[in-house]
């Protein structure tokens, strides 16, 4: 079984926030799945175990060994039926706990036919990336993506 940089078990399918320290190493051209048509609750805040309901699992991202190539990622973000008004935040942190990931991006709409959308982020510096699911009114589930 691989073993992440802590050198504990990875977590390979996508799911909920399990705590710090189980973050996948994400390498360059690859991608994991941070959700996968999951039905998460908006908005819920650390368990005292630091798992978050609300919150993918993070993952660790590789830094680029060539200057000619941007640090970038993306996501994609889908849901199984229109979420109504709903916000799904990417978060990024340099350490892979609750308390320190913060918002730098919000997926508020722009969903196509298929009620799928886009977050890309070409150039940042934090090492971990989670999103996070701030405001989902429909009963739907949301499958999240991640890119390097």
């Amino acid at each position: 079984m691989p073993l992440n940089p802590y050198g504990n078990p990875v977590n390979l399918a996508g799911g909920p926030y399990p705590g710090p320290g189980l973050a996948n190493l994400l390498k360059s051209n690859e991608q994991q799945y941070l959700f996968t048509a999951a039905t998460v609750p908006p908005n819920q805040v650390a368990a005292a175990n630091g798992s978050n309901a609300s919150a993918s699992i993070a993952v660790q991202l590789e830094r680029i060994k060539s200057a000619f190539y941007p640090f970038g990622v993306s996501f994609e973000i889908g849901f199984s039926a229109s979420p109504g008004v709903f916000e799904v935040d990417v978060q990024t942190a340099d350490q892979d706990k609750d308390s320190s990931f913060v918002t730098i991006s919000s997926l508020t709409g722009g969903l196509n036919a298929s009620n799928v959308g886009r977050v890309e982020l070409p150039t940042f510096w934090a090492k971990y990336v989670r999103v996070y699911v701030k405001t989902l009114p429909n009963p739907v589930t949301i499958t999240a993506l991640v890119t390097r």
